[in-house]
């Protein structure tokens, strides 16, 4: 063996590692699993010389693919949104901001005002920016509570925080398809929704129940006190002044 089919091997090895972490928190994995199984079974009738076995799983490969892309358009369409993530600075949210978002969060849970929250990180949000209406304003708890008041037109959606700015509000965000999550309602299975197809860290808050929880990378965490929040996002975001 030389050392280029050494590299060779390594650069694969690589691949598939980093192939694996992108798919390893979605529904795709189980998917990928059971395509391992089927090469190998593929490969097992070919060799075995099982030719009527080996045509019909050769021929359903080539069906399969399409239809796999379709049913899996929203994993695909993540794991190539995080293949472009490394090229953009990481999101930005002052301490300032910080406070303001939490503190507007911590009374609207109080008076069970619902409320959806996008804060972008490295993956752009601004096709869903461009969904609802252009706000441009500094983050601040009154400004977020008047928003999310029922009632006013900007009520019903989502609003984007870039850097220390609400970006937009009324935002629409797309809904998860996971079975298990059936049972949320609209605002709760939006920000999982979001946090599926990129890296924004979306909080949400039940107008039923008056909780906070965060979805990030496709799951929604525990019930959050503010306390929780706060750490929540210096850990996300870190101590900026």
């Amino acid at each position: 063996m030389t050392w280029r089919d050494a590299l060779d091997i390594l650069a694969v090895a690589v691949l598939f590692y980093y192939l694996y972490g992108l798919f390893a928190e979605t529904r795709a994995l189980n998917l990928i699993r059971g395509l391992v199984v089927y090469v190998l079974v593929w490969f097992v009738a070919d060799k075995a010389g099982l030719k009527a076995l080996a045509w019909l799983l050769g021929n359903a490969a080539t069906l399969g693919v399409f239809a796999l892309i379709v049913v899996f358009q929203p994993e695909l369409r993540g794991v190539l949104e995080r293949l472009g993530r490394g090229r953009l600075a990481p999101g930005v949210l002052p301490s300032e901001a910080s406070e303001e978002l939490v503190r507007g969060l911590e009374r609207m849970a109080a008076r069970r005002l619902g409320a959806l929250v996008a804060l972008e990180r490295r993956t752009p949000l601004g096709e869903y920016a461009e969904t609802g209406e252009l706000v441009d304003a500094r983050v601040s708890a009154r400004l977020l509570e008047t928003i999310f008041t029922v009632g006013t037109p900007l009520h019903d959606g989502g609003v984007i925080v870039r850097g220390d700015r609400f970006l937009a509000a009324a935002c629409v965000f797309p809904l998860s398809e996971r079975e298990d999550l059936v049972y949320l309602g609209t605002r709760h299975r939006a920000a999982v929704g979001l946090s599926e197809v990129s890296d924004a860290l979306v909080i949400v808050v039940s107008e039923e129940r008056g909780t906070i929880r965060v979805a990030e990378r496709g799951e929604l965490s525990p019930n959050l006190t503010p306390s929780e929040l706060r750490v929540r996002l210096k850990e996300v975001f870190g101590a900026q002044g």
